[in-house]
């Protein structure tokens, strides 16, 4: 492996829930959450399984966006 090594920025956290037996219904809603570990911010928490898809898909990416010192380092690199 050449260049930098990989280094982990942010963490993705989901507590998948827990339906009833029949699945009708949630006993205890998906969640999740993302904390940058450059800029020390937690994007959420977002509770049900439709928000939970939908933020799983895109949190890391648009909290880069936002990210000061992940904007600074990539100047810089």
């Amino acid at each position: 492996m050449t260049g930098r090594p990989l280094a982990i920025t942010g963490a993705l956290y989901v507590d998948m829930g827990q339906q009833s037996r029949g699945g009708d219904r949630w006993i205890k809603p998906p969640r999740a959450r993302y904390e940058c570990l450059l800029c020390r911010t937690v994007e959420g928490p977002v509770t049900g399984a439709e928000a939970v898809i939908r933020f799983n898909a895109t949190a890391s990416a648009e909290h880069q966006t936002r990210c000061a010192p992940n904007h600074q380092g990539a100047q810089a690199a």
